[in-house]
């Protein structure tokens, strides 16, 4: 019974269904058929490839019109390069604008422009005549000592257009710093730079009247320091350095600002113009002594630049042992009336030798402004002969002795 039941060959079905009739193919026979598909394919895809290639380049060639033609909108720039921030479209150069005026300039002067503060003078309101520099935020200002001579009706000018009456506090005519005061004008006072001026450092002059809303603005080089500047009435300024670009009259009092943006000094008025400046550490200094005694400290002057010490090849050459050489007397100073002249030795000045500047020094602590003092010195004379030699000369049968009344200069 249990072969009946469980026998493994079975009935004859007969001969095998064609293939393609069958629910299911063997592997082998799948396998060779789609091998054969395969190669159909490849032989009709390698005589087809010349028109594949020919419809890949017309494609293209239609896209590329496509682009050209349409309106859609460019990728934006930020996703490509960094952008670079261009200058405010309103940078332009006025016909009349100073030589010089450059987007750098522009740039440095940014942090101070709100603290420049235009004047005008004599009820003129039309144009600034000078300038000021906003220092507190209670309202004073520091300005041009002799812009204001003579000046009345002082309105200040604010960068918002605002106009105030301006009061002098103090004037000091030996530096050239006055103060002003108006009422507190709600805006930031100067930032002022800690540095200092050197020869060939580039500066920024800020003006506070604007060309058609552009302020003003005025790259200048330092070409020289501890200069001398004549004043419309003859009297000297002292202590300050000179500025390449030739300012009018209008720049008097406005801040000069260094590469860092700090305001590093103040134009001052000469009978040349504005075109020399006091550095603003020594202006505030005094700005806060005319505020709080009304005056300043002034120290004796003399005219001159000295070398800071005589050397001994110089001492030997010379015949001295010791003093300071005179490099350079500044016309109409106390100095240049006395005679004196560059490359004379200062040997002693009334009772004290002088054998090293420190002693120069010490001599002019004794004395004040307006003093008259006796100089000695020794002079390199007029050699004769085309054949002479210093060592012809017996320089210490040379010395001179000149009198002199000293000058003033601010207190450093």
């Amino acid at each position: 019974m249990g072969d009946e039941l469980y026998d493994d060959e079975g009935p004859d079905s007969g001969a095998p269904m064609p293939a393609p009739d069958r629910l299911w193919r063997h592997p082998a026979e799948a396998g060779a058929e789609q091998a054969a598909a395969n190669m159909a394919a490849r032989k009709a895809g390698g005589r087809r490839w010349p028109e594949l290639l020919m419809s890949f380049v017309a494609g293209m060639a239609f896209v590329g019109l496509a682009w050209v033609f349409s309106d859609q909108p460019e990728k934006p720039i930020e996703n490509i390069v960094e952008r670079v921030v261009a200058p405010p479209s309103t940078l332009i150069v006025a016909a009349d604008a100073p030589v010089g005026f450059d987007e750098w300039a522009f740039e440095i002067s940014k942090p101070n422009r709100g603290s420049v503060i235009g004047l005008h003078l004599g009820g003129d309101t039309s144009t600034d005549m000078a300038q000021a520099i906003l220092y507190r935020d209670d309202g004073l200002l520091l300005a041009s000592a002799h812009s204001l001579i003579g000046a009345e009706d002082i309105s200040a000018v604010l960068p918002d257009g605002r106009g105030l009456p301006a009061l002098v506090l103090a004037s000091d005519p030996v530096s050239g710093v006055a103060v002003l005061k108006i009422a507190s004008p709600e805006l930031e006072p100067a930032i002022f730079s800690t540095g200092s001026v050197a020869l060939r450092d580039r500066l920024v002059g800020i003006a506070g009247h604007t060309v058609d809303d552009v302020p003003l603005v005025q790259t200048v080089d330092v070409v020289g320091e501890e200069q001398v500047a004549t004043l419309p009435n003859g009297d000297l300024l002292s202590g300050l350095f000179r500025l390449s670009s030739e300012l009018d009259a209008s720049w008097a009092g406005a801040p000069i600002v260094d590469e860092n943006g700090g305001v590093v000094a103040m134009a001052v008025a000469t009978a040349e113009g504005a075109n020399y400046a006091i550095p603003t550490e020594l202006a505030r200094q005094i700005a806060t002594d005319l505020v709080e005694t009304g005056t300043t400290e002034t120290e004796p002057w003399l005219g001159i630049t000295l070398t800071p010490f005589l050397s001994e090849d110089v001492q030997e050459q010379r015949g001295v042992r010791g003093g300071v050489l005179i490099t350079r007397v500044w016309s109409e100073t106390p100095a240049a009336r006395a005679g004196l002249a560059a490359g004379d030795i200062i040997i002693g000045i009334d009772s004290v030798n002088v054998v090293e500047r420190s002693d120069l020094q010490t001599a002019l602590s004794y004395t004040a402004p307006g003093q008259e003092v006796e100089v000695r010195y020794v002079r390199r004379p007029l050699l004769e002969g085309p054949d002479a030699t210093d060592a012809d000369v017996d320089y210490l049968e040379l010395g001179q002795v000149t009198t002199l009344t000293l000058g003033a200069q601010p207190k450093r």
